[in-house]
């Protein structure tokens, strides 16, 4: 082999080492932080505390979230998946379903005590807890907690990016607050039609 043929290959097979062991470094990198998501993404089938809750296992289904905690599930994720499960639950178990929205509730607290820094969270939080007034007897208390969730995540948004602990890379803000803020106007309206008090 001529030795600038030899030369173009071994540039070839460096440039393409190269390129995979970044790629390699990114995506292990970014799998870390955004296990839960990569998983639902790249996985035909459903995670295991998905098949549990749609065989009804629903305590199965939340101690699998919190066992995940072990293998680098951030708390306040796990908190905010178990909220979804109950609320899940609560859709399924009509004659139940305030004391399954209470406890999303009380997940969702856990959830927001432990990152009131994050905006994804707080998104989730506002989410669920318009959930949780939806199958309450009194909704205004859950709605009014929404409302300050959502408020709270916008504060968050200011920039055009925003970095959350613990996460490998930074999202852009516009796409996030398009997204909430229709959504924050439907349960301030709910407020304002359900909660206030007249003369």
């Amino acid at each position: 082999m001529p030795k600038s043929t030899r030369s173009k290959v071994l540039v070839g097979i460096l440039w393409v080492t190269s390129f995979a062991g970044t790629g390699a470094g990114a995506y292990f990198g970014g799998r870390s932080a955004e296990a839960k998501y990569e998983d639902l993404i790249t996985s035909n089938s459903p995670a295991p505390e998905v098949k549990l809750e749609d065989q009804g296992r629903y305590d199965d289904a939340i101690q699998t979230v919190l066992d995940r905690r072990k293998e680098g599930l951030h708390e306040a994720d796990a908190d905010s998946e178990v909220a979804l499960i109950y609320l899940n639950r609560a859709k399924k178990d009509w004659e139940n379903r305030e004391k399954w929205a209470q406890e999303a509730a009380l997940y969702m607290d856990k959830a927001t005590a432990l990152a009131p820094n994050d905006p994804f969270i707080l998104e989730n939080a506002m989410d669920d807890l318009n959930t949780v007034g939806d199958y309450s007897d009194n909704g205004c208390p859950p709605y009014q907690k929404a409302v300050e969730f959502g408020e709270a995540a916008l504060a968050l948004l200011q920039g055009s990016t925003v970095t959350i602990e613990g996460h490998a890379r930074s999202y852009p803000t516009q796409p996030i607050k398009e997204g909430l803020q229709p959504r924050l106007k439907r349960i301030r309206d709910k407020v304002e039609a359900c909660c206030k008090i007249r003369p």
